[in-house]
């Protein structure tokens, strides 16, 4: 432990750095002393003492996100493949997790924090190290290589795709497209692979603004052969389903297990809630998960010659919180036309799409006897059956239905990531103008990425979201100082009980 005290002689103060330390021999505590330099008649240090340069950054937060890095094999992976750009790499990443600020803030922000080895870089400079990265495509495909190897995601894999604005005119693969965060303007798309048991993105693709989900997956599944990932479990979303992506899991050599949720827009999911829907609602097929009740019922699928197992659940408490939602959502609609006639067709359609939210539009109609706006029953009844139920495909013949819901209810993980890049990391649009550029852009919100999720990690499971957010979290370290003196070892500020908190919950020793 160190500290530092004043001395007064003659009038004047003398400050001193006190370390203590123990002293084997004599067994018992003893203090070494520095002198640091004489205070003037303000009562700040001396000009012309040695302590005229002392400089303070902030400690505590660095140390983290440093220790962090690390632990995860992150900073190991990067200095393998960007032996030269991997501090600026990791200290960009770090500046993107606790600012998500402009490039051109970076170096002020750089000033205030203990990085070692970093060199100040302008706006101009980052810039030009994104178009470096952007063109190193051989030590980018490395990295990933070197980042599959570390996490070794064999035991199930998430993947989802979400669009990113851009304002980009040099980009290919920026195109007008179904816009995720309805604006209009056009849009990349980025496919994310995520690691289900360290909860860690591993994998990103950029493709085309104007693409589909579903057409996506195949490209996706050779890029992962390519980087010799086979013989594990696949979680796709809804809209991934498609035969020609089934077709092409289970025909390739990767020895894929997939489990694929159903939409009830396709005709053989409301089937099966049809075939089984007086059985779910039977005590025998009851069953507690999580402290929840839910129905089980298993049946066999088949797309072309191929079987399948499809795993229908029943939750009645969701239908019944659903059903109350949306019947509620109708009922505020409804008074607004009950005692309002219209004569056309036409001109109720009008009313329908300029008074009518759209996800509660299509169960109107207008009705040529009343010649009034009402529900469609018939369309209301039809949505109704499907409220409660879920339905998941696998190939996988020896998983049984805990476990299916075990990978189903983890599948957000990557949704959760999606999020962090657009809302908490300034990702939502690309301002970059050049498609180089954006990669590299892109490379480096990745690696913030890997770093924040396993932050968001280890929050959740020592419920510290709570008391803070991630960036709360980090400014309550930053308040760990550590000062540069001129001839003396640094002198680092008292740790308070929160922070030594934070790092226990992180399993860090400070």
């Amino acid at each position: 432990m160190s500290y530092v005290v004043e001395q007064k002689v003659k009038g004047k103060i003398y400050l001193y750095k006190v370390e203590s330390y123990w002293d084997k021999e004599k067994r018992q505590s003893r203090q070494k002393r520095t002198y640091i330099g004489a205070k003037d008649k303000s009562g700040s240090i001396d000009v012309g003492s040695i302590a005229s340069q002392l400089i303070t950054k902030n400690y505590g937060n660095i140390y983290l996100l440093e220790r962090i890095s690390e632990s995860i094999g992150l900073t190991k992976t990067l200095r393998s493949c960007f032996a030269e750009e991997y501090k600026d790499i990791l200290a960009l990443a770090w500046y993107e997790i606790m600012e998500a600020s402009p490039g051109y803030l970076y170096r002020y922000w750089l000033e205030e924090q203990n990085v070692t080895d970093v060199k100040t870089l302008y706006s101009s400079d980052i810039s030009g190290l994104h178009e470096s990265i952007g063109r190193n495509q051989k030590s980018r495909i490395a990295f990933t290589r070197s980042w599959i190897k570390e996490l070794n995601p064999i035991h199930g894999i998430y993947y989802d795709i979400t669009s990113i604005s851009s304002y980009s005119t040099k980009n290919d693969f920026v195109e007008w497209g179904y816009n995720r965060n309805n604006e209009e303007l056009p849009q990349i798309n980025m496919g994310m692979v995520c690691c289900r048991v360290r909860g860690l993105p591993f994998f990103y693709g950029i493709l085309p603004g104007g693409i589909v989900d579903a057409s996506t997956l195949k490209n996706m599944l050779k890029y992962l052969e390519e980087y010799e990932l086979h013989d594990f479990i696949l979680v796709m979303d809804r809209g991934f389903f498609s035969t020609d992506n089934i077709l092409s899991i289970i025909d390739g050599s990767q020895r894929i297990t997939f489990l694929q949720p159903l939409s009830f827009s396709l005709k053989k999911a409301k089937e099966l809630v049809r075939q089984h829907g007086k059985q779910l609602k039977s005590v025998e097929t009851t069953f507690k998960y999580n402290e929840e009740i839910l129905h089980h019922a298993a049946s066999s699928f088949h797309i072309k010659e191929h079987e399948f197992i499809a795993h229908i659940f029943f939750n009645e408490k969701m239908e019944l919180e659903h059903r109350h939602r949306f019947l509620s959502a109708l009922s505020d609609m409804e008074p607004r036309f009950r005692k309002q006639k219209i004569d056309t067709r036409s001109e109720a359609l009008k009313i329908i799409d300029s008074e009518i939210p759209e996800k509660t539009r299509s169960f109107f109609r207008w009705s040529t006897k009343l010649k009034k706006i009402v529900k469609d029953e018939k369309k209301i009844n039809d949505h109704l059956v499907k409220f409660g139920y879920f339905i998941i495909i696998t190939n996988g013949q020896n998983l049984d239905k805990f476990t299916i819901l075990d990978y189903y209810r983890d599948k957000d993980k990557v949704e959760k990531i999606f999020d962090a890049v657009k809302n908490e990391m300034d990702g939502n649009r690309l301002r970059s103008h050049s498609a180089y550029n954006t990669d590299g852009r892109l490379f480096i919100k990745f690696i913030a990425l890997i770093i924040y999720m396993h932050i968001t990690k280890v929050m959740r499971e020592n419920k510290l979201f709570g008391k803070y957010s991630i960036r709360e979290l980090l400014k309550e370290l930053s308040k760990m100082k550590i000062s540069y003196l001129q001839n003396v070892e640094p002198l680092k500020s008292e740790i308070s009980k929160k922070n030594k908190a934070i790092f226990k919950a992180f399993n860090i020793d400070i």
